[in-house]
């Protein structure tokens, strides 16, 4: 049995993965076969609450030896690798359902929640289109099927539910989530910064832990939602025991996700000429222009394909990200992902690649008079030279090379200005 649910939480509250740790507790009487799922869709959706996660968990009966994957109302949460199936029925349906009526944020007009229960798993292409594109929801929910589902207000949160549980990974991390208690939401957070950083180190296969350019931890929310904190790694072995390292105020609860995040899953390749708006692509040019920076601290670079023209922006969050694109210039071959803004149509980078540099020269010093050997005088901007002694004259001032400050490779902002879907360059490597 597969339980999806989307868009239950709000700028000012809740948060959908919270829901999740009710809804593991709410079915104690069935066994949670895997990692419950948090799925990250389409990031550049304009509707979106937040991250635009959604989640799914599935039940059944499980086989085999289970595995602690988390720790609720002080017991331990146990999933198992396989197991038998749960068949779907009403009574299961509803139950999920008075969660999200008692949990979700209805009150945002941006939270549209949705609930999906099924018996089997929707087609995997429908995780692709949620997370590539802007899909409509009648054909969305008819391809997936499912056994039962409901959606509140405009029923949006169908989408996520359904594309949640068609997610079958590529690639994926996990993120053991901690908790606050529910006296503790909407205060300030109380986490050791040094702590933060001594389990970044310490544990060398998470990520986006700790902003070492800005210095401040970024795995937690400033959102007044229930979540402490985020741990994402490649393997759910060793979350639990960096958890053990950080210092914080109590820990509530905590659950491991498995999930699709820092997998470059939103990604999608496409040329300058025909990429569309609110995908995330993957395009190669030449820079076209000198960068330039304008108010608000962004910087735009030009990027063209021979045939069609794109500006590429740097906001400057991404803070020394931008002496990147700084040290571009016209003739230099990159390869850039980001997200394709509508209007004005730009892509806002999130990663670049410098594949190849161009040569470029300055000016060094005026022609030198074959005759006099003394350097000749500038006419003006674009006039030539001459020589003040016997009037010779040339167009041909003397150029060498600049050594490029920039090297080839990829390049990636500070982990506090990274999407969640990006793949940090530790995890490209």
């Amino acid at each position: 049995m597969y339980v999806g649910v989307d868009d239950t939480d709000s700028v000012n509250g809740m948060c959908t993965t919270y829901l999740a740790t009710e809804l593991v507790r709410e079915f104690s009487d069935l066994d949670l076969i895997g990692h419950p799922r948090l799925v990250r869709l389409n990031p550049n959706v304009p509707w979106k609450t937040r991250g635009n996660a959604a989640i799914c968990a599935r039940f059944g009966e499980g086989t085999g030896k289970p595995t602690v994957i988390g720790n609720i109302g002080g017991h331990e949460v146990l999933a198992y690798d396989a197991g038998k199936p749960a068949v779907p029925t009403r009574e299961h349906f509803e139950r999920v359902c008075a969660l999200v009526e008692r949990l979700a944020w209805f009150e945002d007009p941006k939270t549209n929640p949705g609930v999906a229960v099924s018996s089997v798993k929707p087609p995997q292409g429908l995780y692709w289109k949620a997370v590539h594109e802007v899909v409509e929801l009648r054909p969305h929910l008819g391809e997936a099927n499912p056994d039962f589902s409901r959606g509140w207000k405009n029923r949006r949160g169908l989408i996520g539910a359904v594309s949640a549980m068609a997610w079958r990974p590529r690639d994926r991390t996990y993120e053991l989530i901690a908790y606050r208690a529910p006296n503790k939401w909407g205060t300030a957070r109380n986490i050791d910064a040094a702590s933060v950083v001594e389990m970044d180190r310490k544990y060398p296969g998470t990520f986006n832990n700790y902003d070492y350019e800005e210095q401040r931890p970024v795995f937690a929310p400033a959102s007044p939602c229930p979540i402490l904190y985020g741990i994402r790694g490649d393997s759910p072995d060793y979350l639990r025991d960096a958890m053990g390292t950080v210092k914080s105020e109590k820990v509530d609860r905590w659950l491991i996700f498995l999930t699709n995040q820092g997998t470059d899953d939103h990604i999608i390749n496409a040329s300058i000429s025909n990429m569309q708006p609110f995908t995330s692509v993957r395009v190669r040019g030449k820079v076209d222009g000198l960068p330039r920076i304008i108010e608000g601290g962004h910087l735009i670079f030009p990027m063209t394909n021979g045939r069609k023209n794109v500006d590429c922006t740097i906001y400057e969050p991404a803070k020394k990200f931008r002496w990147v694109g700084q040290q571009l210039r016209p003739g230099d071959r990159v390869t850039v992902h980001g997200a394709v803004r509508e209007e004005p149509p730009t892509i806002n980078v999130e990663k670049i690649c410098i594949e190849n540099l161009a040569a470029v020269t300055e000016k060094t010093a005026n022609p030198l008079c074959k005759k006099c050997h003394k350097r000749m005088k500038s006419y003006g901007r674009g006039q030539g030279y001459r020589c003040a002694k016997c009037g010779a004259k040339s167009r041909d001032a003397e150029f060498s090379l600049v050594k490029r400050s920039l090297a080839q490779g990829w390049f990636e902002p500070p982990a506090g200005a990274m999407r969640h879907l990006a793949r940090p360059l530790k995890r490209m490597k």
